[in-house]
C-alpha cells in the first residue's frame, strides 16, 4: 500500500507540473493549454497499449499452462486497459477539437483505437456473461488473444494511412518537453503497474 501511495503521489506531482508549467512549442496555431494535453494523452495511450499487450501475453500463457495467476493478470489488465483507453480517447478528442476543429472526424487513428477499445469491452462483457468459471477463463483467454489484432492495427494506422494524427518523432518538441514527457510516461507506467498489482490482489 505504501508503494502504491508513493507512486500515486509522484504521478500526480509530475502531472501537475507538466500540465501547468511544462514546456510547449511556441506555435501560434496551438494554444499552450491544448498542447499540454500531450502530457496526459500520450501516457494514457501507451499504458492502454501495454495493458492490452499484457492481456494478450497472459491469456496465451493461461491457454498453454492453465494457471489461475495468468488468468487473473490478463483479466485485470484488460479492465485497466479499457479505463486507460477511455481516458486516451477523451483526451485525444479534446486535442483534436483544438487542432482539427472537431472532437471526432473518423481519422484512422481515432477509428482504430475506438475499435480496439470496443473489442476489449466485449472481452469484459463476455467474461462476465459466462457462469461456468473455468469455461469463462478459457473463452475469455481465447478472445483476449484474438482481440489483440486490433492493437497493432491501431498503432500503425497513423503511419500507413493518411492520418492527421502526428507521431511523436515528428512533434515539434523541445528537449525540455521530451524530458518532461519521458518522466510523465515513466511515472504513469509505474502507477499502472502499482494499480494492476493492487487490483489483481484485491479482486481475487
Amino acid at each position: 500500500m505504501k508503494t502504491f501511495v508513493f507512486v500515486l503521489i509522484l504521478d500526480l506531482i509530475t502531472l501537475t507540473y507538466a500540465t501547468f508549467f511544462g514546456d510547449y512549442p511556441r506555435i501560434p496555431l496551438f494554444d499552450a493549454t491544448c498542447y499540454r494535453i500531450l502530457y496526459i494523452h500520450v501516457p494514457l495511450a501507451w499504458d492502454m497499449y501495454f495493458a492490452f499487450t499484457l492481456t494478450f501475453v497472459f491469456s496465451l500463457l493461461y491457454l498453454l499452462r492453465s494457471r489461475d495467476v495468468f488468468d487473473r493478470i490478463a483479466f485485470c489488465s484488460a479492465i485497466l486497459g479499457v479505463l486507460y483507453g477511455i481516458g486516451a480517447l477523451v483526451s485525444g478528442m479534446l486535442w483534436a477539437k483544438e487542432v482539427w476543429h472537431s472532437f471526432w472526424s473518423w481519422d484512422p487513428r481515432q477509428t482504430t483505437t475506438l475499435i480496439a477499445l470496443l473489442a476489449y469491452l466485449c472481452y469484459t462483457a463476455l467474461r462476465n456473461s459466462i457462469r461456468d468459471v473455468e469455461r469463462a477463463k478459457t473463452v475469455s483467454a481465447v478472445f483476449g488473444v484474438s482481440a489483440y489484432t486490433t492493437i497493432p492495427i491501431s498503432y500503425i494506422s497513423a503511419i500507413v494511412t493518411f492520418s492527421r494524427h502526428v507521431q511523436l518523432p515528428h512533434q515539434p518538441l523541445s528537449f525540455e518537453s521530451q524530458i518532461t514527457l519521458l518522466i510523465r510516461v515513466l511515472t504513469s507506467f509505474a502507477l499502472f503497474l502499482a494499480i494492476l498489482r493492487f487490483y489483481s490482489k484485491k479482486r481475487f
